[in-house]
């Protein structure tokens, strides 16, 4: 009697591939996250280099800089020409104490997206080293 040979995985070969699979993921997974919120904080701080480069625009045409600037999806009036559409799906973005010598900018997460509670402010100065704070 020839017995045939049956073909399969053994439970622990099974086994070993789940334990494999599960500590990439555990890897894996902070890393993306990580990735993630680095990427919306890079897309916070471009909008922010938008807003002084319109900033500048406006001290050179009116000899100072705007007071203060809120930029939401769907504003209107907004003084400083300066496009944020992208940056808005994320971030409100306002404009604070002008004067003279600098102001600040504060990227603020959106409530209930994925950028929620966090924040990313600059505090730029003519005079001195811009200040950037990250929450």
């Amino acid at each position: 009697m020839d017995r045939k040979r049956e073909k399969g995985f053994t439970l622990m070969e099974l086994m070993v591939v789940i334990v494999i699979v599960a500590i990439l993921a555990a890897v894996a997974v902070p890393l993306y996250v990580n990735y993630v919120k680095d990427a919306q904080r890079t897309e916070a701080k471009a909008a922010i280099g938008a807003v002084i480069t319109a900033q500048q625009t406006y001290l050179q045409l009116n000899g100072r800089y705007i007071g203060t600037e809120t930029f939401r999806v769907g504003a209107t009036g907004q003084s400083l020409n300066c496009d944020l559409t992208d940056a808005l799906k994320n971030w409100d973005i306002s404009v604070t104490a002008g004067d003279a010598n600098g102001f600040t900018v504060v990227a603020t997460g959106k409530v209930g997206g994925s950028t929620a509670g966090r924040s990313v402010t600059l505090n730029y100065s003519r005079t001195g080293q811009a200040v950037w704070t990250e929450n």
